[in-house]
């Protein structure tokens, strides 16, 4: 899977298929190479690794300008 592909999943698809990767026996840096992704742009969208396991950040925001929906809203009105 190629990174256009892999960024058009949903959330849980991505979690889903970096988990079957590694459950595979691939390294971090063979599944990093395999989608074309740095381990800097999975942590930006989320994702973080742990002993052969992805892992799903529970709020991301603070890493990447993507609303995570967890904004204060009223705050500007």
């Amino acid at each position: 899977m190629k990174k256009p592909e892999f960024l058009a999943l949903d959330d849980d698809s991505k979690l889903n298929y970096l988990n079957e990767e590694a459950a595979k026996g691939l390294s971090y840096g063979d599944i990093c190479v395999g989608i074309g992704m740095t381990k800097e742009e999975l942590g930006k969208i989320g994702y973080y690794f742990v002993r052969n396991k992805f892992m799903k950040k529970p709020m991301k925001g603070y890493g990447t300008t993507e609303r995570s929906g967890n904004e204060y809203t009223d705050r500007f009105k």
